[in-house]
């Protein structure tokens, strides 16, 4: 997912560039840096405008391609590569169906539930009530964490994390607290027991299909037609340009 930016529309801004001669390359990619930062500042409010308490890997998610002298775009992306706080999905993956909408991918999580045959095919997990949640209402790493251990569903090369019948992991009793909650036969959910206390820490619902709600090219192309933006980028880059050439 990416959005370039160029100076294209304005005559008297490409004009007072091409005059700067053998540096006018120079100039022009100055000008561009100078705007596509002012792109990814009003995409970091349009996610914090959008979406309810986003993370600081969402706010983070964008990444710049600085213009050069030698090929004066600038361009601004969504990350598209996994990360360690992604928890197995790029961010391009979720930012996805909130630019175009569509259908959520399978967090990593849900894919372990998948694999051992917890979640059905078709649905997907969601918070229940009695879900630790995190500061920025998922559930907590910590309490997913117990969940996946006690069902046994880990299934990462090398993982340890799973429930054994060791003494320390019984003393935890994640294996004995979390089990499967079924209608008719078929898993609708997980619920946690702890002393008389059941609660319902995961429902099983249908596909979520989201409408676009993020405008991320709207917001960046916003910026680059942003003639007074742009031309005061412009005037900045010129002067710096001639104040280094002493000119």
């Amino acid at each position: 997912m990416k959005a370039s930016l160029k100076i294209t529309d304005l005559d008297d801004a490409l004009a007072q560039i091409q005059s700067l001669g053998s540096m006018a390359g120079k100039a022009q990619a100055q000008a561009m840096n100078d705007v596509v930062k002012v792109a990814n500042e009003h995409l970091v409010v349009e996610a914090n405008t959008v979406f309810d308490r986003p993370t600081p890997f969402t706010l983070n998610a964008f990444r710049i391609q600085y213009a050069k002298p030698s090929n004066p775009e600038a361009a601004i992306w969504v990350k598209d590569e996994k990360s360690g706080a992604s928890k197995g999905q790029a961010p391009e993956d979720w930012f996805g169906p909130q630019v175009y909408g569509g259908e959520r991918a399978l967090k990593a999580s849900e894919k372990m539930l998948r694999s051992k045959g917890v979640l059905p095919a078709g649905l997907y997990a969601v918070p229940g009530k009695g879900a630790r949640l995190d500061a920025y209402g998922n559930m907590s790493r910590g309490h997913l964490m117990q969940m996946l251990s006690g069902l046994k569903v880990f299934d990462r090369s090398g993982s340890d994390h799973n429930a054994t019948g060791s003494r320390r992991s019984k003393a935890k009793g994640h294996e004995d607290a979390f089990f499967i909650l079924r209608r008719e036969g078929q898993p609708i959910g997980i619920a946690e027991r702890r002393g008389k206390a059941v609660e319902v820490v995961l429902a099983f619902v249908k596909q979520p299909q989201y409408a676009p709600r993020f405008d991320f090219h709207g917001t960046v192309r916003k910026v680059s037609e942003n003639d007074a933006l742009v031309e005061a980028a412009v005037d900045k880059a010129v002067a710096s340009t001639l104040a280094g050439s002493g000119r």
